[in-house]
């Protein structure tokens, strides 16, 4: 049976991670950080609840000019007022979301091993 001609890279050489290559060289790099398993659900965090809280009052504040006709300055207020209320309100709503996605994802895996 004839060989097969060996095929040409199409393009230059993967790049290598500059990070990666000085973690590997010294030992004074910061440890990884734990992998998740496919489909475990993310864990909360608090910059995560900063951006939806900001994105809802920047939003909010156009709203509040436009559609319900207040003046800038009551609604600048009125919205910074509500993005303070939405960041424990997030921190809340994550946490309860998170748990509730673990137990789904504690179970499935529970089921599945068992077969």
């Amino acid at each position: 049976m004839a060989k097969r001609k060996r095929r040409k890279g199409a393009g230059p050489p993967p790049a290598h991670n500059p990070k990666r290559v000085v973690a590997e060289g010294s030992g004074t790099a910061a440890p990884p950080t734990p992998k998740r398993r496919p489909g475990e659900p993310a864990p909360p965090s608090f910059k995560g609840v900063l951006l939806r809280a900001g994105i809802v009052a920047a939003i909010f504040y156009p709203y509040l000019i436009y559609v319900v006709g207040e003046g800038p300055g009551p609604a600048l207020v009125v919205s910074l007022v509500a993005f303070g209320l939405m960041i424990p309100l997030g921190v809340f709503l994550d946490r309860f979301r998170y748990k509730r996605q673990m137990r789904r994802y504690e179970e499935k895996r529970a089921g599945s091993s068992g077969r």
